[in-house]
């Protein structure tokens, strides 16, 4: 039996992952954090929910490399559920230290060149790490992979995502604080990438929760490839906004503040984005993440849609991890460096999401 280690496990997400690994697959879980008595509290209670299952608890701080040495022994996987991006390396080194593989859902940018300092220590070592796992960013370059295949030559493949999601504490939004301070974006559009501006937004269709909204560019890494796999002339991944309060008062101040100072307000931000969240967004709760891809099949113009959604935004990011999770158990991802969205079986994490509750709806017509 395999043992899954959870560090932030008793999060906003991590909680919810826990109960899938549980519900899902078999494996032992050990509940980790640096306040040991939450990480407690919270196996207790998974203890009686899944009375039958392997769980235990322990002491681990991101910010202390030994604590994190001591938890990893004798652990198969490190799933890596906290905010605290700034301590990716450690949590890597003790990994790799301890024989362990690794997997993350941040969506910070940087975590990938921090983890690619690593390649060749992970490929020598024979360890499966795999990065930018969860929707966001796991899912766009998968549901790319996952629409190409239709078409004889896929050119166009945008990805749009609306959500409205109840904030539990500031620091639960600390990456997105730091990723609108950084927004350095590019866009690849007419067969080249070039710096978005504030003309590049889109107008997308979402399901019946979210209608037809104005999104924006999001910096993804491994949206990268994608131009150097299929033919395409445009891809890229834009985000709606949220509520008139956070669109045209928090995120304009997001993105001043810390141009005066590196990491300058960030706990005032996230409290203001939490407040802005929780108090004026609509009774809507929950995300649609949406592929509109465009190409050519049997010599005609087709275009392909696929709508995923979910009622809970923090339970639609763990299902997408433990879709992949699920991959790297079978053995279906091998040892290396992996993005989720360019290891994983596309077709099959979309299978397992729809099994674990995600609604899909999809829609093939010609232009």
């Amino acid at each position: 039996m395999k043992t899954i280690l959870i560090l932030g496990a008793y999060g906003g997400t991590g909680k919810p992952v826990c109960r899938w690994l549980l519900k899902t697959t078999d494996v032992a879980i050990i509940i980790a954090g640096r306040t040991f008595e939450e990480a407690v509290k919270f196996s207790e209670q998974l203890k009686k929910e899944f009375p039958s299952k392997h769980i235990s608890a322990v002491f681990a701080d991101a910010c202390d490399y030994q604590s994190l040495v001591s938890a990893f022994k004798n652990v198969s996987l490190v799933i890596d559920a906290t905010t605290a991006v700034d301590y990716v390396r450690n949590v890597v080194m003790a990994a790799m230290e301890m024989g362990a593989d690794y997997l993350d859902f941040h969506f910070e940018q940087k975590v990938v060149a921090d983890l690619e300092t690593f390649r060749k220590e992970i490929e020598v070592t024979g360890r499966v790490f795999i990065t930018q796992a969860g929707f966001h960013p796991g899912l766009p370059a998968a549901f790319v992979r996952y629409a190409a295949p239709l078409f004889d030559e896929i050119n166009r493949a945008i990805i749009g995502m609306a959500m409205n999601v109840k904030l539990e504490k500031p620091e639960s939004i600390y990456e997105l604080v730091d990723v609108l301070a950084d927004n350095n974006i590019d866009i690849f559009k007419n067969g080249e990438w070039r710096k978005a501006t504030y003309l590049d937004f889109k107008r997308i269709r979402f399901g019946k929760r979210f209608g037809v909204k104005t999104c924006y560019p999001l910096q993804m890494e491994k949206m990268r490839k994608l131009p150097d796999i299929f033919p395409l002339d445009e891809t890229g991944v834009y985000v709606a906004g949220f509520n008139w309060l956070v669109d045209y008062f928090i995120l304009p101040i997001a993105i001043i503040l810390p141009k005066i100072k590196k990491g300058f307000g960030r706990h005032f931000i996230a409290k203001l984005l939490v407040f802005g969240l929780n108090h004026f967004s609509k009774d809507n709760r929950g995300i649609e993440f949406v592929l509109e891809a465009g190409g050519v099949k049997s010599g005609a113009q087709k275009k392909f849609r696929i709508l995923a959604e979910h009622d809970d935004a923090y339970e639609f990011t763990a299902i997408s991890v433990i879709a992949c999770v699920r991959q790297y158990l079978d053995g279906c991802i091998g040892p290396g460096l992996w993005m989720m969205g360019h290891s994983i079986n596309p077709d099959r994490i979309i299978r397992d999401m729809k099994e674990m509750g995600i609604k899909f709806e999809t829609q093939i017509k010609n232009l």
